[in-house]
């Protein structure tokens, strides 16, 4: 396993998250938000360190896993390579404690890790800080340190986990965003992660072009109404594209491993891996949709469900007998059929993905459905 490609994935998700937070609790009309993802930080894949800036001056780098004091005079080195001497806060954000308190990290034993700088390579934040500050600290030393301190004095730390994180989160998108879902608690967690997919791209879109994300007041809020547009009591509309994308991963593990029953009975209509994997893909968005309504529309869910199941005994049994007992014939007739449910958004997608949901394992053994029969 790639433990280290893991690492930095969650790192990327920490201070994405981090940054949504910082502009769902500061929103302002005059307020900017600007994500810097540009390489003036160095990135290992055991140290990412991200920074964002707002309108009122607050430069803030966020970084998960461990600090340690090298990666703390990352971070300070990062400060000092601004255009500009901050006069107002720096925060780090943080996921854990510091393993060496701010306080005892001194203003030398940051020096002595950038004039290390001149050793290493040129693309090291190191360098590039020793490298901009080469005549002050070469000339003037005592000056480079009050620096340094001024720096140390303006830090504010931040310690937040993930979990608590995702509970910010929460409470900011939902106490502000979320008033007018009074139906679907689910929609609510729905609306938020169809925020924070919007904010990625956004981001996503900048780094391609190798700038920082800038989000100004009306861009957050084009956002925000585009989503609550989306997602609420009245209806939920799914990304299709952008759901498949996100479920395709979870779906292919769920073939490799050939434990559920859907995967197994799929692989009984066709032996392609792609076909499997694409049917379990429309089960997962049939799960997503249902989700959102089960606990407050159960009765209809159930309905749904039963009609789905009743059209699948009408398709084998509209079937030669021959053709009843090829599991292909019986998949393509039943799936062709409309469940004809009002609340089951329209177009094929769920309506396979529900029909494929009720091969499942735990399905009632009145309302299962079976492609063909296989040696349990």
């Amino acid at each position: 396993m790639n433990n280290a490609g893991i690492t930095a994935q969650y790192g990327f998700l920490f201070q994405r998250k981090a940054f949504v937070l910082f502009a769902l609790e500061n929103t302002g009309t005059k307020q900017t938000f600007t994500f810097e993802g540009k390489d003036d930080v160095e990135i290992s894949t055991n140290e990412c360190i991200y920074s964002v800036k707002t309108a009122d001056s607050n430069y803030i780098q966020v970084k998960s896993g461990t600090v340690d004091e090298s990666c703390f005079c990352k971070i300070i080195c990062n400060w000092l390579l601004l255009d500009k001497i901050p006069s107002d806060t720096l925060i780090l954000f943080a996921e854990n404690q510091l393993e060496v308190p701010i306080s005892n990290v001194t203003k030398d034993a940051i020096l002595e890790y950038i004039l290390k700088g001149k050793e290493k390579k040129k693309s090291s934040i190191a360098r590039k800080t020793y490298n901009k500050f080469q005549d002050i600290i070469e000339t003037d030393r005592d000056a480079f340190l009050e620096i340094i301190d001024r720096h140390l004095q303006a830090i504010k730390l931040q310690v937040c986990s993930m979990d608590n994180l995702d509970r910010r989160l929460e409470s900011a998108f939902f106490d502000n965003y979320c008033q007018d879902i009074t139906e679907y608690e689910l929609a609510k967690s729905k609306r938020l992660d169809r925020f924070i997919s919007y904010i990625n791209q956004e981001i996503d879109t900048a780094l391609k072009s190798k700038e920082p994300c800038t989000l100004l007041y009306p861009d957050l809020i084009k956002i925000i109404m585009k989503t609550c547009d989306e997602i609420n009591d009245q209806r939920y509309v799914a990304k299709i594209p952008e759901l498949k994308k996100r479920v395709k991963g979870e779906a292919t593990r769920l073939v490799e491993d050939n434990v559920i029953r859907e995967v197994r009975q799929l692989y009984l209509v066709d032996k392609h891996d792609e076909f499997v994997i694409d049917g379990i893909v429309h089960e997962m968005l049939y799960k997503d949709f249902r989700d959102v309504y089960i606990a407050q529309r159960e009765v209809e869910i159930i309905n749904l469900e039963q009609n789905a199941y009743e059209n699948f005994t009408t398709a084998k049994f509209s079937l030669d007998e021959p053709e009843s007992f090829i599991p292909k014939k019986v998949y393509q007739r039943t799936i062709e059929t409309p469940i004809g449910d009002s609340l089951l958004p329209d177009g094929p997608v769920y309506r396979k993905g529900c029909y494929i949901f009720l091969t499942g394992e735990d399905i009632d053994k009145d309302s299962q459905i079976t492609w063909g029969d296989y040696d349990e």
